[in-house]
């Protein structure tokens, strides 16, 4: 199932789902328009269900491998720029990817202005020592059209947080 819109009975059900990656690889066929609706890309399927106000609360997206060279570009940009997404993306590593220097290229995210030069200097050297800490401190300096992910973004214990009731998360899909 790497359909996004294979989601919808589970979310319409009250359950939180966090979506791996934003969906960020692949395509799916567009469902909304019939069982043999178009091949739409992954990730534009998961921008949709992003935007339908039932699934605030309840749909989320994961982060952790849009550095990845493969990811890199438009759709980057538009986690960036979607800062009305952001309370509902959470950080994640891809441990140990983001140390494997083919997985992650510097030069590119320099060439499409996601970092500064010298950002990516500092991050070849801190990747070797830490790849941990790497991928943190690079995707909070990505920048697209002057927009950065939120602090909100790399505070992920709200998500597994307990709320007063004993449900786990913050948000319950009240």
């Amino acid at each position: 199932m790497n359909n996004p819109l294979a989601l919808r009975r589970a979310l319409d059900h009250g359950v939180r789902v966090v979506v791996a990656h934003c969906a960020s690889t692949g395509s799916g066929i567009d469902t909304d328009r019939g069982p043999n609706g178009p091949e739409v890309e992954n990730f534009a399927l998961f921008s949709r269900l992003m935007d339908e106000p039932r699934y605030h609360g309840r749909l989320y997206g994961d982060i952790s491998a849009v550095v990845e060279t493969s990811r890199v570009g438009p759709l980057l940009a538009e986690l960036l720029r979607r800062t009305d997404w952001h309370e509902r993306l959470l950080n994640g590593s891809d441990y140990p990817l983001p140390g494997f220097v083919p997985e992650v290229s510097i030069s590119r995210l320099v060439a499409l202005k996601f970092i500064r030069a010298a950002q990516g200097k500092f991050l070849g050297e801190l990747r070797h020592h830490d790849p941990l800490l790497f991928d943190f401190v690079l995707k909070r300096h990505l920048v697209a059209d002057g927009a950065s992910f939120a602090p909100a973004v790399f505070e992920t214990a709200r998500f597994f947080a307990r709320d007063i009731a004993g449900r786990t998360g913050a948000t319950s899909g009240r």
